[in-house]
């Protein structure tokens, strides 16, 4: 699986994750429909003990890409939410150093449920990771909190 980079794809600036997206420090660099590219700086602690980017790093930048592919429709109109089902990841070489771009694209998609691949490349184009996911379109819960637990 290669993905190539759509020519009509138009760059994005600053979006927000928030939660856990946020905390691992990825950007949104490029989007067009079916399409996104994201970007993240590697540091020491997205490392494991060997010196290299951790798995969990590399799933996780391959997953959202995934989500986001499917359903980002523009900086500027409303975000909508999916679920991945599931995922499946191979990793083909250590990740090491410098900026690691990721590229996902919707492959199908049914009325509320779809398919992405994706992929991880280093700056010199070296493939680090690969991964297919099926995700699940849904309707995210406006702000409600669950009810308060009572304590004894």
């Amino acid at each position: 699986m290669s993905i190539v980079r759509p020519a009509d794809v138009q760059p994005v600036e600053g979006f927000n994750f928030v939660g856990f997206n946020k905390k691992l420090g990825h950007r949104m660099v490029a989007w067009r429909p079916g399409y996104i590219e994201l970007a993240i700086e590697v540091r020491p602690d997205l490392m494991n003990a060997s010196g290299v980017v951790h798995g969990g790093v590399l799933m996780t930048l391959l997953d959202a890409a995934s989500g986001l592919s499917a359903s980002f429709e523009g900086p500027d109109k409303p975000r909508k939410f999916c679920r991945t089902l599931s995922f499946t990841t191979q990793f083909v070489n250590p990740g090491r150093a410098g900026t690691l771009t990721v590229r996902a694209q919707r492959r199908s998609a049914g009325r509320v449920t779809f398919i992405c691949e994706a992929e991880i490349v280093d700056e010199q184009g070296e493939l680090i990771a690969v991964g297919t996911g099926m995700y699940r379109q849904i309707q995210k819960q406006s702000g409600v909190q669950p009810p308060a637990r009572e304590t004894d």
